[in-house]
């Protein structure tokens, strides 16, 4: 099973990074969620908007160099972002028409506490290394922040590529959340007004998604629907 999702997903998974001219700085991972070239990510990646690029990943069965020499980088406008909640809606610049899967986008009411998911990034983009990687994970918990943002917490170890990557609910292959961060309970105390004096900072290896329902008002907002395809 987890096999056919990464095989479903994968192309649709897209390096984010900065047109610096003579280079492109990577920022994270952003995915496909409409086939005129809309995607999803993490809002705080796209806070500097200027030379904003995705680039696809040429994937193969076999094994893959993890460098690439040459990178095939698409210019994309931030269309709308939800600071709050940690989620942007990003447009590939040029007329596009790219193939999605059909039903794929998912709601947070399906997933429980303990049910499998699985989380796609380009873990360690920052370190030039750029193969995505898929981490098989089960959901350790679905609480509410400071905020009332929704956020699914998952027993996998984070790394900073997998920042606006999807996660994806195994069961029914459709994908629930934005991944954005680990999951630090000393900043969730903090953000709650709770006194943090004695409390130690404690890594953890909890990683933590937005809900998918910020990213599809999003999308509703801008009066986009889900195309069929195949990815």
């Amino acid at each position: 099973m987890l096999q056919i999702i990464s095989h479903k997903f994968r192309s649709g998974c897209m390096m984010l990074g900065r047109d610096l001219g003579d280079s492109v700085a990577f920022l994270g991972t952003a995915f496909l969620v409409h086939g005129q070239g809309y995607l999803l990510t993490a809002a705080h990646l796209t806070e500097n908007e200027t030379g904003l690029v995705i680039i696809p990943s040429t994937f193969s069965e076999e094994f893959a160099p993890l460098i690439l020499d040459r990178v095939a980088a698409m210019a994309v406008n931030v269309i709308s972002r939800d600071v709050q909640r940690d989620i942007a809606l990003l447009k590939i610049e040029q007329e596009i028409d790219i193939g999605v899967p059909d039903d794929f986008l998912g709601s947070t009411e399906a997933v429980r506490p303990g049910a499998s998911v699985m989380s796609l990034g380009y873990s360690f983009g920052h370190h030039q290394i750029h193969a995505l990687l898929g981490y098989n994970a089960v959901v350790s918990a679905k609480i509410l922040s400071s905020n009332e943002s929704r956020l699914i917490l998952f027993d996998s170890a984070f790394h900073e590529g997998d920042r606006g990557g999807p996660l994806v609910h195994v069961a029914d292959s459709h994908i629930v959340g934005i991944v954005t961060g680990r999951f630090e309970p000393s900043t969730i105390s903090q953000q709650a007004g709770v006194s943090t004096e004695r409390l130690e900072p404690r890594e953890t290896n909890v990683s933590y998604a937005v809900a998918i329902e910020y990213g599809l008002e999003l999308m509703a907002s801008e009066g986009i629907m889900q195309t069929a395809g195949t990815m």
